[in-house]
C-alpha cells in the first residue's frame, strides 16, 4: 500500500441556513479536501472545515508539512503516519489548524484502507450496531425569535428527529430560560432537549442557568465555560444535576483525558476534523467507554454517523446538512436513526461539479 501520490484542493461552501451562536456567526465552511492515491489505484478522499478563517493555511500545513511524510510511508500504516505528523508538527502547534490539516490526511487514509478491505469504515472500525440516533442542530440560533424558533423545534420532532438543541448565551439571561421552557412546552416531554451556550458563561453564570431550567429536563449542557477550564467544569459539575457535554472545541486526546480524570464531564463529543482524525477520535471513545462515559461527536453527520455506529457507547450524530450542497447522495432519516452507506470507505459520495463552483485553490 505505498502511497503514489496526494492532492489537495481547498473550497468554500456557503451555509444553507444562518447560523449564529453565543460567540460566533458561521459565515462560511472553507472545506481542505485530499485524495490520497497507492499504487494500486485506490483513492482515500479526507477532508476538515472551518467556519470561515484558516482553510489556506491548513491546505499549505498538508502540502508542505504532511504529504513529504505520506510519500515515504505504507498507507496501511496508520497510527505510526499519525504520531510522525504530530512530532513533525509540533512545534507550529498541537491542534488547531495543525490539527485539522493533520485529521484531512488521516480521515482519508482510513478511507482508502476501508476500501481496500472493500468494507464500509465503521464495519473496520468496530462495527457496534447498524444505525444510530439523530438529533438536530440545523435550527436554534440565536438570532431566531421565540416564536420562530418555538415553531422551527416543533417541526423537527414531527420530523422525527430524537431531539433537538437549542443555543443560549442572550445577554438576558431571563430571555434563555423564558426559551428554553417554551420549546419544552412545544415539544412534549418525549424528546430529547438539549442546550448549547458555546463556552459564553464562568462557572457562576452557567450554575445560576442549571438551577433555573432543571424542570425543564435537560439531556445536556453543551460547552457552558471555555473549554480548557477544566476546573470550572468541575465546579458546574458539583452544582447542576444537568449532565455536561464537552468536546467540540478540544483538540487533543489530553484534554479528554484530564476531563474524565477530574469527574468534569458525562458526554464528550470529540469533532474528528478537531481532534487530529478519526485515530485520536477512537482513542477518546475507547476511553471513554473505560469510565462510562457516553459519545455524542460534533458536527460532520456524513463521517461520524460511520464512526457512532463503529462504538458502542455513543449516543446520537448531529444534524447539521453542510456537506448536502456537494454531495451525489445524502444520509437520510428513518425513524429517528441514520444507517451508515454500506459502500466501502466512508462511503460520502461528493459530486465534483458541485464541488468545482466552490473551489478557491
Amino acid at each position: 500500500m505505498k502511497i503514489k501520490s496526494v492532492r489537495t484542493s481547498l473550497y468554500d461552501i456557503p451555509p444553507q441556513v444562518q447560523r449564529t451562536d453565543a460567540i460566533q456567526a458561521f459565515v462560511s465552511m472553507e472545506f481542505p479536501f485530499i485524495e490520497i492515491e497507492d499504487t494500486d489505484g485506490v483513492v482515500g478522499t479526507g477532508f476538515s472545515y472551518t467556519i470561515g478563517k484558516g482553510g489556506e493555511a491548513i491546505k499549505q500545513i498538508i502540502d508542505a508539512y504532511l504529504t513529504p511524510i505520506l510519500l515515504k510511508e505504507d498507507a496501511s500504516n496508520i497510527d505510526r503516519i499519525w504520531n510522525q505528523m504530530w512530532m513533525e508538527t509540533h512545534w507550529i502547534g498541537r491542534g488547531g489548524i495543525v490539527g485539522l490539516g493533520m485529521a484531512a490526511v488521516d480521515i482519508a487514509l482510513w478511507d482508502l484502507m476501508a476500501k481496500r478491505a472493500e468494507i464500509p469504515l465503521y464495519q473496520l472500525l468496530g462495527g457496534a450496531r447498524d444505525t444510530v440516533p439523530v438529533y438536530n442542530t440545523d435550527g436554534g440560533w440565536l438570532h431566531l425569535t421565540q416564536d420562530e424558533l418555538i415553531r422551527q423545534s416543533a417541526e423537527y420532532v414531527e420530523q422525527g428527529f430524537k431531539g433537538i438543541k437549542i443555543k443560549v448565551g442572550l445577554d438576558n439571561l431571563h430571555e434563555d430560560i423564558a426559551r428554553i421552557f417554551a420549546v419544552r412546552k412545544a415539544i412534549g416531554k418525549e424528546p430529547f432537549l438539549m442546550i448549547d451556550a458555546n463556552m459564553k458563561w464562568n462557572a457562576r453564570e452557567a450554575i445560576q442557568l442549571a438551577c433555573r431550567i432543571e424542570e425543564a429536563d435537560i439531556f445536556w449542557f453543551e460547552e457552558p465555560i471555555e473549554a480548557d477550564d477544566v476546573d470550572s467544569h468541575v465546579i458546574l459539575h458539583e452544582n447542576t444535576i444537568i449532565p455536561i457535554a464537552i468536546g467540540e472545541t478540544i483538540y487533543n486526546k489530553y484534554v479528554f483525558q484530564e476531563y474524565i480524570a477530574q469527574g468534569a464531564a458525562d458526554i464528550l463529543q470529540p469533532d474528528a476534523a478537531r481532534v487530529g482524525g478519526i485515530t485520536e477520535w477512537m482513542k477518546v471513545a475507547h476511553t471513554a467507554e473505560c469510565f462510562g462515559l457516553s459519545v455524542s461527536p460534533h458536527f460532520l453527520m456524513d463521517l461520524h454517523v460511520h464512526l457512532s455506529a463503529a462504538i458502542p457507547n455513543s449516543l446520537f450524530v448531529e444534524y447539521i446538512p453542510s456537506l448536502d450542497p456537494v454531495l451525489s447522495d445524502t444520509l437520510k432519516l428513518k425513524d429517528g436513526h441514520f444507517t451508515p452507506p454500506n459502500r466501502p470507505g466512508h462511503g460520502i459520495l461528493f459530486d465534483k461539479q458541485k464541488l468545482k463552483q466552490y473551489q478557491i485553490s
